[in-house]
């Protein structure tokens, strides 16, 4: 029994090791300006929102991209530049069910409409950083 719990803590941490260190992967190719991706959800009432799946966000300086997989070449759909209002944690109660349950949620704005990013605390750096840049 012991072993057992070993070896799913261990299997645990290489997890979160391997996971960080794609993360630390992605920031750096978002700092050279290349296209980086990552899953995320985008809802809202603008035709790039998709309301019933899950997407990938796609970030290239401050340009942001949506595809329905994680292909930056299939159905891209360009996402205008948005204000960042605030970050917040998932709201289990009034967010989405596709917000999955570590996620964090960038509210923005694209005219008069609220536009609700969901995505990982890591992709979340990714993505106020580029949300920054697109503001000049």
């Amino acid at each position: 029994m012991l072993g057992l719990l070993l070896e799913l803590a261990g299997g645990a941490l290489l997890s979160w090791a391997d996971e960080r260190r794609r993360a630390r992967k992605r920031e750096g190719s978002a700092a050279r300006g290349e296209r980086v991706g990552f899953p995320a959800c985008v809802l809202g009432d603008r035709p790039y929102c998709r309301n019933l799946s899950l997407v990938h966000l796609w970030l290239s300086g401050p340009t942001l991209h949506v595809t329905p997989t994680k292909f930056p070449e299939l159905h891209p759909s360009r996402i205008p530049a948005l204000g960042l209002v605030r970050v917040r944690h998932r709201d289990r109660h009034a967010d989405s069910r596709l917000v999955q349950f570590s996620w964090e949620v960038a509210e923005c704005r694209d005219g008069d409409r609220t536009v609700l990013i969901g995505c990982s605390p890591d992709s979340m750096r990714l993505l106020r950083a580029a949300l920054a840049g697109a503001d000049g």
